[in-house]
């Protein structure tokens, strides 16, 4: 199952078979996006079969704190000559905040991988336990939870499956007031893990960490140039993520120039969870993230590239002849 991952990412992994792809500069690419296996309502079969029809040429599955759908997603991609980027958006934090690590082509199967997975799984655990110690706070205090079997349907329960619950049941309108309530009874159900012990663990297993959506406020304020430096003083990040649906014009150029300022790699994602919600995977062009794509063993031609290729080939053409 892992064979096709090590072939496109032994760039990152230090494998000697690896298998350099080639794409256009302005091929669609985009590498944040949910599925069911987090907080999503993708399927992987619907997921890959939007981005193929929509022909994007490489992806992520960046599901929160779990990679189970990555292999099934590399396997699907492979039909459609859509390369998929294992990825995970870790729950992270540092100065006294939360933050979003987007980690990329990390195989959790390999030895390297040891410290990484123990972070899965350690977070696993304990969001099943605050979910489940939520379950017994409200239903102490007269919430029902009648929706929340057939929202788990069978998968690992979650806090976000908790507060979906809750909506349903109209004890709430939205994720942001349905997390109020249990806050209130005592269950902030917040779980994260130091960011500089998830950086270390991805970089262990040859991993590149992205800071997710800098630019987005979730009430902590955006990242500012400050903060940056600060934090790479401390921890050794690879890039961010500049492109991002929400971001604004001047935003994006302000990340993009303190990756060039820093040597940081600039990442794109729409952070899609379902069709329409809160977007549709976007279209980014490919020569937007060239540098990050280059580390996954992806190579992004620029216009005199695929000149010179068809000089070449039509010259070996007509050797031939």
């Amino acid at each position: 199952m892992h064979g096709g991952r090590t072939a496109v990412f032994s760039g990152i992994l230090g494998r000697e078979e690896a298998t350099m792809h080639s794409i256009f500069a302005h091929d669609a690419v985009d590498l944040h996006l949910h599925t069911l296996a987090s907080d999503g309502r993708w399927t992987v079969a619907e997921l890959i079969d939007y981005l193929a029809t929509k022909r994007f040429r490489v992806a992520a599955l960046c599901d929160h704190d779990t990679m189970a759908a990555v292999d099934d997603a590399i396997e699907l991609g492979k039909k459609y000559g859509l390369v998929i980027v294992p990825g995970v958006e870790v729950t992270t934090r540092w100065a006294d905040r939360q933050w979003h690590l987007l980690v990329y082509g990390v195989d959790p199967a390999l030895p390297t991988a040891r410290a990484f997975r123990a972070i899965l799984d350690e977070l696993a655990d304990r969001l099943w336990a605050e979910a489940a110690r939520a379950i017994v706070a409200l239903e102490r205090n007269g919430y029902r939870l009648r929706a929340l079997r057939e929202i788990v349907g069978g998968r690992p329960l979650r806090p976000h499956h908790v507060l979906l619950a809750l909506i349903q049941e109209g004890s709430a309108t939205n994720l942001a007031t349905a997390h109020e309530i249990t806050k209130r009874l005592g269950e902030p159900m917040t779980v994260d893990v130091p960011l500089s012990r998830a950086v270390a663990a991805a970089h262990e297993a040859g991993g590149i960490c992205i800071l997710a959506h800098p630019g987005r406020d979730d009430g902590a304020g955006v990242l500012t140039v400050e903060t940056l430096e600060r934090m790479r003083m401390e921890i050794p990040i690879d890039g961010l993520e500049a492109h991002y649906r929400s971001h604004t014009l001047e935003q994006t150029e302000t990340l993009r120039a303190w990756c060039a300022r820093f040597g940081l790699l600039a990442s794109a994602g729409s952070d899609s969870h379902a069709p329409g919600h809160p977007v549709d995977p976007i279209p980014y062009p490919a020569v937007w993230i060239a540098g990050l794509l280059r580390r996954f063993a992806i190579d992004v031609l620029s216009e005199e590239d695929v000149s010179e290729h068809a000089a070449v080939a039509e010259q070996a053409s007509s050797r031939a002849e």
